[in-house]
């Protein structure tokens, strides 16, 4: 019990940390994707650093540019600083790590040259070892149940125990059929996206917010037996409301087919 309590603290307190850390102010350099500015018309709505350098170097020349870095910071302070005697503070929205997507998902959809790669591949690579690791503990679990019920004596105990671990091979192959099912073609789809084989933005929200939580949904299924009596005895129902209306149905043929017969004589 102890065990499973200080699990559950530590897998939620890095979970929150890893939410977190994109929100930082002292990491905007990495996680902050553009700037919204919507009251200079000549800096187009967004900005990026590479839109911002490339209409000052326009304006002022090389040589002549009001800032020699180009951090999320000093672009701030001079966009905060432009017009200010004529409209007051120019105001702006951060387009941040989660403001990747209209639907604020996390960005797992990341170009080779992105800062935020690394963040991004380190939890899917986690995610992968995970997984690993899951697959290759199910996989133990699944042998050592087959050799248990091979060692298994005939009689109704060893029928018993031979059919509980039959059920529990079944139900660790489809554990680890929709954890693959589910991640592993996300990741394939991450990795070709990052080196640049195909362009799977438009798929993100339709992965994101359908593929990746079935997972999460279908696991408590499988891990409880509740749903799985609740089909049977739906299934048992049905079957036995069909034997009864096809015992029906011949009771009434063989009335039919009596009457007829008594008609005839």
């Amino acid at each position: 019990y102890v065990v499973l309590v200080s699990i559950f603290f530590i897998t939620a307190g890095l979970s929150i940390a890893i939410a977190v850390t994109p929100t930082l102010s002292h990491l905007e350099d990495v996680f902050v994707n553009a700037l919204y500015v919507p009251d200079i018309n000549f800096l187009r709505g967004f900005v990026t650093k590479k839109s911002f350098k490339h209409t000052l170097t326009s304006y002022y020349g090389k040589t002549r540019l009001p800032i020699t870095s180009f951090s999320w910071k000093s672009i701030k302070s001079l966009i905060e600083g432009m017009f200010t005697n004529e409209y007051g503070r120019i105001p702006y929205k951060i387009v941040g790590f989660y403001g990747n997507d209209p639907v604020c998902l996390f960005k797992f959809f990341v170009s080779s040259g992105d800062p935020q790669a690394i963040f991004s591949w380190s939890l899917l690579g986690l995610n992968f070892l995970c997984f690993g690791i899951i697959f290759l503990s199910y996989v133990a679990v699944f042998f050592i149940t087959s050799i248990s019920s091979s060692s298994l004596s005939q009689g109704a105990t060893g029928n018993l125990v031979r059919n509980r671990n039959s059920r529990l091979q079944q139900k660790i192959s489809i554990i680890i059929l929709t954890d693959f099912l589910c991640w592993v073609p996300f990741i394939i789809i991450s990795f070709l996206h990052t080196i640049g084989t195909i362009d799977a933005s438009p798929w993100y929200a339709l992965l994101s917010i359908l593929i990746l939580p079935i997972n999460s949904v279908i696991n408590p299924l499988l891990y409880d037996d509740t749903v799985g009596k609740i089909l049977s005895k739906i299934f048992r129902r049905n079957k036995q409301d069909a034997n009864v209306e096809t015992e029906i149905n011949d009771n009434r043929m063989q009335t039919t087919e009596l009457t007829l017969d008594i008609a005839r004589e």
